[in-house]
């Protein structure tokens, strides 16, 4: 029995831990229709070692970890960005780049997502790997 629950633990964190695209990314690529939107996850040492949901109108899109980002394509239009616990309503517009940042605070769950600059999203990009 004990074997068992050792085992299950032990998949807990290894699934904790990956990063990635998953069945819900938005395969669509690049179109002159389309808004491009890109998450960053903030690298720092608070939950550097686990893997933060990505979510696009409420599915799990993709996981980053401390220090990435990923960049997909949808149709314009309101969309909700998020992470588990807060997601933001926005507006997507036609041929436009749209930055979100998840970093740390000081709330309950530790975490939150916000809309930012193309000159700050760039500074951070150059410096994160992209799971593109």
């Amino acid at each position: 029995m004990k074997k068992y629950v050792l085992l299950i633990i032990l998949a807990f964190f290894l699934a904790a831990c990956t990063s990635g695209k998953t069945e819900f990314f938005p395969s669509r690529g690049y179109s002159a229709d389309a808004a491009e939107v890109t998450v960053i996850r903030e690298e720092r040492i608070f939950g550097f070692g686990f893997s933060m949901d990505v979510l696009l109108d409420g599915e799990v899109i993709a996981r980053l970890k401390a220090g990435q980002y990923v960049t997909f394509f949808v149709n314009p239009g309101v969309h909700n960005i998020g992470i588990p616990n807060q997601s933001i309503a926005t507006a997507l517009e036609r041929g436009r780049k749209h930055y979100f940042m998840i970093q740390t605070e000081s709330s309950q769950f530790g975490f939150e997502i916000e809309r930012i600059s193309e000159k700050k999203a760039s500074a951070r990009m150059a410096q994160y790997e992209s799971i593109n």
